[in-house]
């Protein structure tokens, strides 16, 4: 009987950006996450993509607005119209933030923000009540298409990492 392959953790998030360059300098210069390529692929939908190493071989890959790939709208990004408000975004998104873990979640907040993004929650600390309680430290802010990005500091749940 063959053996079934075993789940190898979280490879990548996809956003797609109204301004690449602009989404790209963000995660690149103020979150420091590493450029690893820029690529094509008209026939999948793909007119402009990057790959960002946010850490651990794990990626985020930005399309531009004019890139239709699996998972978006068949839509380009409207450079025309507005982006959603947070509140129809929150209301409507199965995304709900992504995590970036960090050991200094009010340092990364403050570059983020001296960036360019806007504010949700303050970095605070957090006591995680439950099967695993933690204390946790956590802050979130809205990234440049409206993306919410948190910032973690959180003992490891499987004891092999800090």
């Amino acid at each position: 009987m063959p053996s079934l392959s075993h789940n190898q953790g979280l490879d990548h998030i996809a956003l797609r950006a109204s301004d690449i360059d602009a989404t790209v300098r963000f995660y690149t210069e103020a979150l420091q996450f590493r450029f690893l390529s820029e690529w094509t692929a008209p026939e999948a939908g793909v007119n402009r993509c990057v790959f960002l190493d946010a850490g651990d071989d794990r990626l985020v890959e930005i399309f531009d607005a004019t890139s239709t790939p699996p998972g978006a709208s068949a839509h380009p990004l409207a450079s025309d119209t507005a982006h959603p408000s947070d509140e129809e975004r929150a209301r409507n998104a199965s995304l709900v933030h992504f995590a970036i873990r960090t050991d200094d979640p009010a340092a990364m907040f403050r570059r983020a923000i001296e960036a360019g993004a806007r504010p949700l929650m303050e970095p605070a600390v957090v006591e995680a009540k439950g099967d695993a309680p933690m204390i946790l430290q956590v802050g979130f802010v809205y990234g440049p298409d409206g993306e919410v990005v948190e910032f973690i500091k959180r003992p490891s749940l499987s004891g092999n990492k800090p």
